[in-house]
């Protein structure tokens, strides 16, 4: 079975599930992958124990576990998003430390936010389409190109305008002129970038490699940086029957980053100040990840030391040649 009908089936068959069935079975099957010897699952313990050094195997087992019931939890919310409304929405999500940010998308101006691939940034921009400003977001492009199209439809029937992830920066000129003609939010998941563009920073004390989007709108555009973490909390049971779930999502906002330079600025110092900013923004994940790793839905190769570096050589002395 290809992929594009797999998801079709499972996206289906939780419409029609109850509640608690469907999330029942997506748990348990979370747990499974998260407790194999799978390629994603070692990579996620992998990935983890950067963060959180010194596990036995046994306790890097159970949170990989944990994280993956997290990750499946996020597909399957996903799947019932079209079909919950907007007051459910609404009572599942939660906002905390949002007044600096409200008040720059009421004083008429755009903002952007950096996140990280925890909790469910897919509900957590429906529920901004709602209740905070018009999302407007870049998605990488995933193959088979109808998975894509499948996601793509499925983000723009929520509301969000997304615009694809493609060499040479379109989609975040787009988003750039998006800002300029009107108030949005652009949040953007920074957490993972293999190219020549990403942006070395530190996490627990380890290289990674971000995405400099962020980064480059605020600099672009004078706009501040809010990095916004997303997690599940279990709802108290007066906002369970408004939710029509126990689980809810918590965004917290971080405080806002700014840019210290220009798009006139010298070359020199716009590299360097996307660097700082980056790694400002990273800075305040590092905390929230520690305390949180549980939902971290990292299952790739991002710390430095884990790729290839050949490739990566390659892909940056091609880039610095086309920018030449």
């Amino acid at each position: 079975m290809d992929v594009v009908r797999a998801f079709a089936l499972a996206r289906a068959a939780v419409e029609r599930l109850p509640e608690s069935v469907g999330r029942a079975l997506f748990s348990a099957a979370g747990t499974a992958m998260g407790l194999s010897g799978s390629a994603g699952a070692r990579r996620l313990r992998a990935n983890q124990a950067r963060i959180r050094p010194g596990l036995g195997p046994v306790r890097a087992r159970l949170l990989s576990a944990a994280a993956m019931r997290s990750y499946m939890r996020y597909y399957y919310e996903c799947f019932r998003l079209p079909v919950l409304g907007e007051d459910r929405i609404l009572a599942r999500v939660q906002l905390d430390n949002d007044a600096e940010l409200r008040a720059d998308l009421a004083s008429g101006r755009s903002a952007t936010a950096a996140l990280v691939h925890a909790g469910n940034w897919d509900m957590a921009g429906a529920w901004a389409c709602i209740d905070l400003a018009p999302v407007h977001t870049l998605a990488e492009r995933l193959e088979p190109a109808g998975l894509y199209e499948d996601f793509l439809r499925f983000r723009t029937g929520l509301g969000m305008t997304i615009y694809p992830v493609v060499r040479g920066g379109g989609g975040l000129r787009a988003l750039e002129e998006d800002m300029a003609a009107g108030v949005c939010f652009t949040p953007i998941l920074a957490d993972r970038d293999l190219t020549a563009s990403g942006v070395e920073v530190r996490l627990a004390g380890h290289a990674m490699l971000v995405a400099p989007g962020p980064a480059l709108l605020a600099q672009r555009t004078g706009c501040a940086i809010y990095p916004v973490f997303s997690r599940y909390e279990r709802l108290a049971r007066r906002r369970r029957a408004a939710a029509g779930t126990r689980w809810g999502l918590r965004l917290t906002v971080g405080e806002p980053v700014r840019a210290e330079t220009t798009p006139d600025s010298d070359s020199r110092e716009r590299a360097a100040d996307v660097r700082r900013m980056s790694q400002e923004w990273m800075d305040q994940f590092e905390p929230w990840l520690r305390a949180h790793l549980e939902d971290w839905h990292m299952l790739q190769r991002v710390f430095v030391s884990d790729l290839d570096p050949e490739r990566l050589a390659r892909a940056r002395a091609r880039a610095a040649e086309e920018g030449s």
